[in-house]
């Protein structure tokens, strides 16, 4: 056998050494984003028991998380629900970190009743805006893509609040308050879809004095950035305050 021949052989062996091993790679990747069927049914039992020991009124579990990605941190999968009453969406899920089952209805709710009290002070003084829910709906739609074409560029008000603030305040979910009865910090995100104007600092301001001056929100962080409707960032800086 030339020389040659022999170096052609071993690169051969070589190539398809690594080719095996990035199929294995890619077959391994793949079947971890896949959710488990079985971590599935035992999260929907869980949540189960959850909501018949802690909420009084009727609520229904409609689909499950996975969080193939590890963006959560203390769980990795959970019971998406809705609460008949409020309509709230929320998750139920056990916290890795606790050791105890857990949901999010109130930071939920919370964020669903802000954003509606908020919405008006930021269109008067920014234009129309999207909210969570409206988000939700669009990419969960079929049509998502020609909804999002309809509606061309579209500006963002999004409210956080803590997912375990309800816990913490020891806020019991079937008396769920308003989040105005508490001192409470939430970040109000706005996404707006166009470069920044000279105007803007001050009608961010505009907007932070009024929802004080009306007791909407007493205190919260404003973080605004610019990134068009298909993520492109426009601006380098994000615009920012406490109150």
């Amino acid at each position: 056998m030339g020389k040659t021949k022999k170096i052609l052989l071993t690169l051969l062996g070589v190539f398809s050494i690594i080719l095996v091993g990035v199929v294995i790679l890619l077959f391994s990747f793949t079947q971890s984003m896949k959710a488990d069927p079985d971590e599935e049914k035992k999260i929907r039992d869980q949540a189960e028991r959850y909501l018949e020991e802690n909420f009084d009124q009727g609520t229904e579990i409609y689909d499950v998380l996975y969080d193939n990605m590890g963006n959560r941190g203390c769980f990795e999968y959970a019971a998406k629900v809705k609460h008949e009453k409020y309509g709230t969406q929320f998750l139920v899920y056990f916290n890795d970190e606790t050791g105890e089952m857990e949901d999010t209805f109130l930071s939920d709710k919370w964020q669903d009743d802000a954003e509606k009290e908020i919405r008006p002070y930021v269109e008067k003084e920014l234009g129309d805006v999207l909210i969570s829910k409206e988000m939700e709906d669009i990419a969960e739609s079929e049509d998502w893509e020609e909804i999002q074409e309809e509606i061309g560029d579209y500006n963002q008000l999004l409210l956080i609040f803590d997912e375990g603030i309800g816990k913490e305040l020891k806020i019991d979910p079937n008396k769920p308050a308003s989040y105005k009865d508490y001192e409470v910090s939430p970040t109000i995100r706005i996404t707006l879809s166009r470069k920044k104007q000279d105007a803007d600092e001050d009608r961010f301001t505009a907007v932070i004095n009024a929802l004080k001056k009306d007791r909407v929100l007493k205190h919260g962080n404003m973080i605004v950035e610019y990134i068009s409707t298909n993520g492109v960032q426009l601006e380098d800086d994000e615009w920012h305050k406490k109150f």
